[in-house]
């Protein structure tokens, strides 16, 4: 059974780099992490949001995957593995949250309400 999960990860920058870095740093995720995203095997869809404010705190990036799987082969891709030093870098990951969410389908709830 796949069951479409998402994943969801909120984020902010450090607040030790400058404005104009952090503005530098997104607009390097969205030209080269997202296609990366993106084009990874698994991978439904990829969007960021953000809350009220300046676009350096309180983002999120959510991806709609065929399955859990799809974030281990996120994370074993070559296209994204070589990005993630710099993301990483310049997030404050003290804040940094993540979430996986799986849809919740007919067969989930037979597969979970079984007594077989």
């Amino acid at each position: 059974m796949t069951v479409t999960t998402l994943y969801e990860r909120t984020f902010s920058f450090k607040g030790s780099i400058s404005d104009e870095v952090a503005l530098n740093e997104l607009k390097f995720f969205m030209d080269e992490v997202m296609p990366a995203i993106r084009n990874s095997v698994g991978i439904r869809s990829a969007k960021v949001y953000s809350g009220a404010g300046a676009l350096r705190s309180h983002l999120k990036l959510v991806v709609e995957m065929d399955d859990a799987s799809g974030y281990e082969q996120m994370l074993l891709d070559p296209a994204i593995r070589k990005l993630l030093g710099r993301l990483y870098g310049t997030w404050d990951l003290n804040k940094t949250t993540q979430v996986f969410l799986r849809e919740v389908t007919p067969d989930l709830i037979t597969a979970l309400s079984s007594t077989d």
